[in-house]
């Protein structure tokens, strides 16, 4: 019988990428908050937390709050992103920085496979490019169709993102990722930052407006 079957790819996720604006004077504003945490952790009063999915230090998840510099980078993203989803013509009239948080990541530090759970989530790879670390996306698929030319034993479900430093990696905050251990002696240093969808700031701004009519 000559039956035609026809091939359809489903759930094709994206991911989106820039060159961080001023990446050196944001790398250094980052390095000098590290030095700060490190020396609080050194004199026995730290605010670094403890590991939890990523397996090395970090700041607080309200760092946006602590510092000032961080409050302004998470504003000039902001203002990148708001940008970018007018081009887009998103349905995301505002977003609002949920939490942000900075990971150094010593000789064996990495991330276990997790989710951000949120409407956008960003990583800023502010000094990785002399760590030996990669950031990877996982599928989660658990069984699927292999042809019988494919002669690998694994399947491989894991996707590593090629990026050096400066790069702003964006993406679904529901997309499961992770990060390789650090097999060199050299810290690897990233910014994370999460957003959710605020249509309640938009509507009042309208209202606003409206009322001042």
């Amino acid at each position: 019988m000559n039956l035609e079957i026809t091939k359809h790819n489903i759930f094709v996720e994206e991911a989106w990428s820039f060159i961080m604006p001023d990446h050196e004077k944001w790398s250094k504003e980052i390095k000098n908050i590290i030095l700060v945490e490190n020396n609080k952790e050194i004199h026995n009063h730290t605010t670094i937390i403890p590991a939890t999915n990523v397996k090395a230090k970090r700041t607080a998840w309200d760092s946006h709050f602590r510092y000032p510099q961080i409050r302004s980078l998470t504003s000039e993203l902001s203002n990148i992103i708001q940008d970018w989803i007018k081009k887009e013509n998103f349905d995301a009239p505002t977003l609002q920085v949920k939490d942000c948080w900075i990971n150094w990541y010593d000789k064996n530090n990495h991330a276990v496979p997790h989710r951000h759970g949120v409407h956008l989530s960003l990583v800023y790879f502010v000094d990785v490019e002399d760590s030996k670390a990669d950031f990877l996306f996982i599928r989660e698929d658990r069984y699927e169709l292999i042809r019988k030319e494919n002669n690998e034993t694994f399947h491989n479900n894991m996707k590593y993102v090629k990026v050096k430093n400066g790069t702003v990696l964006m993406f679904s905050g529901d997309s499961m990722h992770s990060v390789t251990p650090n097999l060199s002696n050299n810290t690897r240093i990233t910014f994370a930052a999460n957003y959710v969808v605020d249509y309640l700031a938009n509507t009042e701004n309208k209202t606003e407006k409206l009322l001042n009519v």
